[in-house]
């Protein structure tokens, strides 16, 4: 099986991530393919503690970051104290915003949201949460 967490000479290409992301994959890649529209941009990046990881930025700014795991892509977005009100007045699944206001925030004051992605039917909420990152300061 692929292990993108250890094996850095595995990279997350195409034919890498349909096989661990599975029926998931075109999920992943209707997200990938969305992200221009936002003038978003993914960077796949491997780290000794956490091993490939996509980051996804807008110019400067960090909209999420990614990991495939085995049936899905998990992001995760940080959102600060600020603008955790404004996560919660989206239009996006009430089971999103009952996990997001149930998390408390890590170390640095952010509240991070995680979202497994499994199908395509959790993409719409997912454009809402990168569109209204992308906004916030």
């Amino acid at each position: 099986m692929i292990d993108f967490k250890k094996d850095k000479s595995v990279e997350p290409t195409d034919e890498n991530l349909s096989i661990v992301l599975g029926d998931s994959f075109s999920a992943y890649k209707a997200l990938v393919e969305k992200l221009s529209d936002f003038e978003a941009g993914l960077e796949w990046r491997f780290y000794k503690d956490g091993g490939w990881l996509a980051k996804v930025t807008r110019k400067k700014k960090t909209i999420f970051w990614g990991e495939p795991a085995k049936g899905h892509f998990t992001i995760g977005l940080h959102f600060n104290e600020r603008n955790k009100q404004g996560v919660l007045e989206l239009n996006i699944a009430e089971e999103l915003k009952q996990l997001f206001s149930n998390t408390p925030p890590n170390g640095s004051k952010l509240t991070t949201l995680k979202i497994d992605i499994s199908s395509e039917s959790v993409l719409p909420d997912v454009y809402q949460l990168i569109e209204y990152k992308k906004r916030v300061k």
